[in-house]
């Protein structure tokens, strides 16, 4: 007699389904952290335009340095005054130093003069609400008067350009 079965038995599928299974476990972590890496690296580009862009607005303005955050507030800001009162870091903005961008929409924060020349630091939580970066929220960099860009937090070291 002759058997003429049609499909998988129960032990085949399973074995797919595990073989599936630990492809998945393994290969996850490895695909999120490549994402986090391309994610520091736009971090490193960014903050390196915000580091050069700073240290040109210190040769046109000597003695005015600026001191903060740099939000989506500062694509809004106009006033662009020669050595201010207020050590704003939206004039780099408002001056056309940078380009205005989506400041909060991207998975760091910029600042200029604290820490360092300027700095880039992940996000504890994601642009979307709900979204945690664990392990990666501790990552940044921050760059020097030299040019020169260090990790921070145990983040990627900084790329050759």
């Amino acid at each position: 007699m002759k058997n003429n079965r049609k499909g998988f038995t129960l032990i085949e599928l399973v074995v797919v389904t595990v073989i599936i299974g630990i492809l998945a476990t393994m290969g996850i972590p490895y695909y999120l952290k490549t994402v986090e890496v391309s994610k520091a690296g736009d971090a490193v580009g960014i903050g390196q335009l915000l580091a050069n862009s700073y240290r040109m607005y210190l040769v046109d303005n000597p003695g005015a340095p600026l001191n903060g955050q740099i939000t989506d507030t500062c694509n809004t800001y106009t006033a662009c005054a020669l050595a201010p009162a207020a050590p704003n870091p939206c004039l780099l903005v408002a001056c056309n130093y940078v380009a205005k961008q989506n400041w909060g929409g991207g998975a760091y924060s910029y600042s200029i003069g604290a820490g360092g020349f300027a700095s880039s630091i992940r996000r504890k939580t994601g642009p979307s609400p709900g979204t945690n970066t664990t392990p990666y929220s501790s990552w940044g960099y921050d760059f020097s008067t030299s040019g020169g860009c260090s990790p921070v937090g145990g983040a990627p070291s900084c790329p050759n350009f």
